[in-house]
């Protein structure tokens, strides 16, 4: 049962900060280039310490990183809260997404993960799925947390485990069942309009966990709600789990970390930097991309309009769209003035890249981004000073035309 908070409120600074990156994008002007781009020379870009070759990512080089790399695949099927409940519109921004261990995300505000080493001793990863109706914190909360298991079996005993301590934590828990899905294991707490499920299909275990803040604050109970937003949300995910094809666990190095090259066209992460990293490196189908952005259906719209089929994450984000003048309408929608954005200078010798500064109200932001586009890709770029934020679009620009 959600105790406290919920991934919004528990971002931290970082999170706070990155969340920006993708407010007012949507906002740019949509359109292509209009003149011959200028020829860029390489030699002259100021790219500071950062790295400016691409790479081969070649598999994974321990356990960890490969099961990191499983849940990211996970994460392409995995249903939009908006997907099951068109009223959950706002994403949950830059939050831990992507797991091996739970409790390194902010699942423990919906669910008591404390004892996940013996329930789950061998869950491989995760995915989070979050939306919720209102931007400040007085409508409906929705989490579903796909988690992946070696066999049916595991998966089956992890659901009935999960359920046992999630249902102990609090005192007055009553079970509820799920008439369509008969082996849901599921409860609330009478008076509180909010309900977990686990649920086990196939190699997979998912926990749904809802919560009604207005009824809450209102005192108001509606029990047949919380059965049917569980329903709904199975009725959604199920099916689309089922498209999922889990690699043998003594498989998962074995496995590609890229695909298509494109994580080996990001800049990489930087080596000494203030920057804190919630998520691992990854890429990623347009749909899953669409967890990280507080706005998924305006995110939606151009992405479709341009084409994106993959994003790639690392120390930057690489867009892959429809052809040259799609990317550069990207370039358009992350670094042209918006809402909550002013233009900023172009780094030295680049032109072609379009820079902001961030001034709205939030105190703990990055204030700096920058895009950039080279064929069908576009990427952006941050920095807490404009400088920084102008050498790893630099850099990232030079990784983009080296890439073959």
């Amino acid at each position: 049962m959600r105790r406290s908070g919920g991934i919004r409120r528990a971002l931290g600074a970082v999170g706070a900060a990155l969340l920006i990156t993708m407010l007012g994008a949507g906002c740019g002007s949509g359109h292509g280039p209009t003149a011959a781009a200028p020829v860029i020379d390489l030699k002259t870009l100021d790219a500071g310490p950062y790295e400016t070759a691409p790479r081969d990512e070649g598999k994974p080089t321990n356990q960890a990183q490969a099961q990191d790399i499983e849940a990211e695949r996970l994460g392409n099927v995995v249903p939009l809260a908006m997907d099951i409940n068109p009223e959950l519109t706002y994403g949950g921004g830059t939050s831990p997404i992507v797991f091996v261990d739970p409790r390194a995300t902010q699942l423990g505000n919906f669910a008591d993960f404390s004892g996940v080493a013996q329930d789950a001793p061998n869950l491989v990863g995760g995915f989070i799925s979050y939306g919720r109706s209102s931007q400040a914190d007085d409508g409906l909360e929705l989490v579903n947390a796909v988690m992946i298991f070696p066999d049916e079996k595991q998966a089956a005993d992890a659901a009935v485990a999960l359920e046992r301590r999630d249902f102990g934590s609090k005192p007055g828990n009553q079970p509820v069942p799920i008439p369509k899905y008969p082996t849901a294991h599921a409860h609330w707490h009478p008076g509180v309009q909010s309900i977990d499920s686990w649920y086990a299909t196939g190699t997979l275990v998912v926990l749904t966990s809802f919560f009604d803040q207005a009824r809450m604050w209102f005192h108001h109970n509606d029990f047949p709600a919380l059965v049917d937003i569980v329903t709904k949300s199975l009725d959604t995910m199920a099916p689309a789990l089922a498209k999922f094809t889990a690699i043998p666990v003594d498989k998962l190095s074995d496995q590609p970390i890229d695909i298509d090259g494109m994580l080996g066209r990001t800049m990489l992460r930087p080596k000494v930097s203030k920057d804190e990293w919630v998520n691992p490196p990854g890429v990623y189908t347009a749909h899953a991309e669409l967890n990280w952005t507080p706005d998924p259906i305006e995110t939606q719209q151009w992405m479709r309009a341009d084409g994106v089929d993959l994003v790639a994450q690392y120390g930057d984000d690489v867009f892959r769209a429809r052809d040259a003048a799609a990317a550069a309408d990207v370039r358009d929608q992350l670094g042209d003035p918006a809402k909550h954005f002013k233009s900023a200078a172009p780094p030295k010798n680049l032109p072609i890249a379009r820079c902001r500064q961030y001034h709205g109200q939030q105190i703990i932001a990055v204030h700096y981004y920058c895009a950039v586009s080279y064929g069908r890709y576009a990427a952006q770029a941050w920095g807490d000073q404009l400088l920084d934020a102008q050498q790893r679009i630099s850099a990232q620009y030079a990784i983009l035309v080296k890439a073959k």
